[in-house]
């Protein structure tokens, strides 16, 4: 999509000018006209770049008329020159780099008026030594880009369609090819869209697939970026999960509607399988377990971006609710989660408070969170309460359920700071 970028125009009066008069006949410029302008003053490469001019005449000359002009930088194209809204296609440059252009308004009379601006342009990330004339005037980026579009989660037997078409560049040419997952047969994979049919899910194996695409400018430079595509199991629970462990096995039912966010972030972990192999690494008897983070050894492991907190839902920090563990910051929760073993109301959202967000509570296996919540603990490096013996998260899966069975949301509370 093409930005509109605007300037503002420095204000200049000029003075009338004419021929002097001969004979009988008199030249002399009738009014002055002021010349004025609004917008703001950078553009990166490839903007549409608006200069807006507006003038006023002291008295009547008869219809204004413009004429813009660049006085100074690298060269950009002025488009309808001769109206009051002109424009140009901010270049492809090397360096941050200043382009000058001025508007002259005159009448029939002979008044004129004249404004300038400056139009900073700034360095083009993927400027290359050749450059290609942009539709309209102007030049544009030199270097194409590469988008594959963003990651997708399907249905086994869905028509799965990798649009490139927000990538950029002259004269592109188009290849997509698979890095990984159930081989699929691309149709279509050297042009902007290709297609595929995906496979069914597999309950035992790898259900993401990862495609990449390479564009190529007519120039025969190359860029490539990366897309995945998971394939969802239709018979998963969209609020249960099953977590197995070192010392037996508990369910999380989910509650989306209170908090959704951070619902949506958790599931996105377990079908990640991010927490298979992960420990409990804080262990505090009548407060919580906690988890979801780190690997025997405490190799934490990286996460994706945060999130945000979400507190307020009305969820409490109570005996067997699951919240989100964070920093001080209480936007900062990633992947760690707690359960709680007692009722922790210091925990909760307050009106001073931003608590800790609960977005889940054991359905079964409570036993298995009291067991876990007796292990003998001790400090390990800059941390304490850690389990002396891992106890560690086998497999975290969504729970499978019948076609026509339904899960109903149940609500649910927890994460900590210690009191």
């Amino acid at each position: 999509m093409v930005r509109l970028t605007c300037i503002i125009l420095g204000v200049m009066s000029v003075s009338p000018f004419g021929c002097p008069s001969s004979g009988t006949f008199d030249n002399t410029p009738v009014g002055t006209i002021t010349v004025s302008a609004e917008a703001a003053q950078t553009a990166a490469v490839g903007d549409q770049v608006t200069l807006h001019a507006t003038a006023t005449a002291t008295a009547d000359g008869g219809p204004i008329q413009y004429a813009w002009f660049q006085t100074a930088g690298p060269g950009a194209a002025v488009l309808d020159a001769n109206q009051p809204v002109a424009r140009f296609v901010a270049p492809s440059l090397k360096t941050e780099q200043a382009l000058t252009f001025a508007v002259t308004a005159y009448n029939e009379a002979g008044a004129s008026g004249q404004a300038q601006v400056g139009v900073t342009v700034s360095a083009d990330p993927n400027f290359t030594p050749f450059s290609f004339p942009s539709t309209g005037g102007g030049s544009t980026a030199t270097g194409p880009t590469a988008d594959a579009g963003i990651d997708q989660v399907v249905n086994g037997g869905d028509v799965v369609t990798l649009d490139s078409s927000r990538s950029k560049g002259s004269g592109l040419k188009y290849a997509w090819r698979q890095l990984s997952g159930p081989t699929v047969t691309l149709a279509g994979a050297d042009t902007v869209r290709a297609t595929f049919t995906a496979p069914a899910f597999a309950a035992d194996g790898t259900n993401v697939l990862s495609f990449e695409l390479t564009v190529t400018d007519r120039e025969n430079h190359s860029v490539t970026d990366q897309i995945s595509v998971r394939i969802s199991n239709s018979n998963a629970s969209q609020t249960e999960v099953l977590i197995s462990t070192t010392m037996g096995d508990f369910t999380i039912q989910l509650d989306p509607n209170k908090a959704p966010v951070t619902v949506r972030n958790f599931l996105q972990y377990v079908d990640d399988q991010f927490y298979d192999g992960t420990i409990f690494h804080r262990v505090i008897p009548d407060f919580v377990v906690q988890g979801g983070g780190f690997t025997p050894g405490l190799n934490q492991k990286t996460t994706r971006a945060p999130i945000i907190n979400e507190a307020s839902n009305g969820l409490k920090n109570v005996r067997g609710s699951v919240a989100m563990a964070r920093t001080n910051d209480p936007n900062s929760a990633t992947s760690q989660w707690y359960v709680n073993l007692a009722d922790n109301a210091d925990l909760d959202y307050t009106a001073t408070s931003p608590g800790y967000c609960v977005f889940g509570q054991v359905t079964a296996g409570m036993d298995v969170i009291d067991r876990i919540a007796t292990v003998p603990t001790g400090s390990q490096s800059d941390f304490q309460d850690v389990p002396t013996t891992d106890v560690i998260i086998r497999t975290a899966r969504r729970v499978t359920v019948s076609a026509t069975s339904a899960s109903q949301p149940a609500s649910g509370t927890a994460s900590p700071k210690r009191p």
